[in-house]
């Protein structure tokens, strides 16, 4: 009896055939990627082998920089290679070359750069870096590696180097060169207080023989021409005839012989006496107040009002005089009991007052034709120092000599060294 089938074993069956169709048709190797039904037999073949995946290259390790030494010059010669820890370069050494590597296989590029001198990262491809002249100083040499088109992200090597200086660079140098200034400075004062003291020597050696040759000279022919005027005056004494022209010119000629020999006196004293040659106008005041042959029924005063300040040893010589001059004056001609000194010293000028109760004076050109010189030159001392002098006098008050002068007009510089060389400017 035939089987009759059903529609859905007869659509299966076409499906078997057309798959043996392909599988027959078909490369070989697809057959090894059709995976058999369940009940179909599978024929006992040699499996192939798999195929290796095609994934993206595993990159090298990336490089790290390392120092390999340095040279004193050569770049070449391998025996010159030198490794210790840290770089002592002499003073002068003219230059030095680092050799540096690294452990990659890679295209790797390196940059380096010396602290302290670098101002920026040297990119390079080689493995030297050369420097010359290196200022004294501590440094440090830096290289780093990287594999190129990648980041400077690896470790770092770092190698101390030290440039000695030379003497003439080092602190201490310095110091000692401040130390030897300082002593040269002190050794050239030195040596300018010797000079103005042997000057000073020969200075006062001078003034002591010009005071001699005034007093050996100048004075004994004052003396003569003064006994010679004497004679003469006797002779018109004794001929009745004192009172004519002759017998005036010949007293006059005795009164001015007597003033030149009062005035060569204090000059021959003044180049004698060298402690009257001081800055310090009291003290030389003081000085020639107390020199001065006052009687004892003279009283006298001296009176220092405000604050001193030194002047030139010049403008104290002719202050002097025209003090000693008025004080003169009031003992010999005012016939004064009373002499009172006053030095005022304000803020640009002084003033010297000099004030007697004597009998006064009428002032006159007479003083001059009679043979008295004392105030003409007074008034010129006080022109010299650009001064005003006033004289006062009356019968009743008696007479006042009075000096005003400016710091400015003594034109004294203000760096003047008094203690030093007090003299100089007379």
């Amino acid at each position: 009896m035939q089987r009759k089938l059903r529609p859905s074993q007869l659509f299966f069956l076409l499906a078997c055939g057309l798959a043996a169709v392909c599988l027959i048709s078909a490369p070989a190797e697809l057959t090894a990627q059709i995976e058999p039904m369940p009940y179909t037999a599978v024929p006992v073949g040699t499996p192939e082998a798999p195929q290796p995946s095609r994934t993206a290259p595993t990159p090298p390790d990336e490089p790290t920089a390392s120092v390999r030494g340095w040279s004193f010059g050569s770049e070449v010669d391998p025996t010159a290679l030198r490794q210790n820890g840290t770089i002592i370069l002499d003073p002068g050494q003219p230059e030095i070359v680092l050799f540096f590597d690294d452990s990659a296989s890679a295209p790797t590029e390196f940059r380096y750069r010396l602290n302290d001198y670098d101002a920026e990262w040297t990119v390079t491809r080689g493995r030297i870096a050369h420097y010359r002249r290196l200022s004294p100083g501590h440094y440090r040499f830096e290289v780093q590696a990287h594999l190129v088109g990648q980041p400077w992200r690896t470790p770092v090597a770092v190698l101390p180097l030290v440039q000695r200086p030379f003497f003439y660079q080092t602190w201490y140098f310095y110091l000692l060169l401040v130390f030897g200034l300082v002593a040269l400075a002190g050794q050239l004062l030195n040596q300018r207080d010797q000079l103005l003291k042997g000057q000073m020597g020969m200075v006062l050696e001078e003034r002591n023989r010009i005071a001699s040759d005034c007093h050996d000279t100048l004075m004994a022919g004052f003396a003569a021409v003064s006994w010679q005027l004497e004679a003469t005056a006797k002779l018109f004494r004794d001929a009745g005839a004192e009172h004519s022209a002759p017998a005036a010119s010949c007293e006059l000629a005795r009164s001015m012989i007597a003033h030149c020999q009062v005035e060569a006196r204090r000059i021959i004293w003044d180049l004698r006496d060298s402690e009257e040659l001081t800055n310090i106008l009291s003290l030389a005041l003081s000085r020639a107040i107390s020199a001065h042959r006052l009687h004892d029924s003279i009283r006298t005063t001296f009176d220092v009002q405000g604050d001193e300040v030194p002047i030139a040893p010049g403008a104290v010589h002719h202050l002097v005089c025209i003090g000693q001059e008025a004080v003169t004056n009031a003992i010999r001609h005012a016939e004064a009991s009373v002499i009172d000194i006053c030095l005022r010293y304000e803020s640009d000028s002084l003033s010297l007052s000099i004030r007697d109760n004597g009998r006064g004076f009428q002032s006159s050109g007479s003083a001059v034709r009679t043979g008295h010189f004392g105030i003409p030159v007074m008034e010129e001392r006080a022109r010299k120092l650009g001064g005003v002098l006033r004289l006062t006098s009356s019968a009743e008050v008696g007479t006042e000599v009075a000096m005003t002068v400016s710091f400015q007009t003594i034109n004294q510089p203000t760096h003047e060294q008094h203690h030093v060389v007090p003299w100089i400017g007379v």
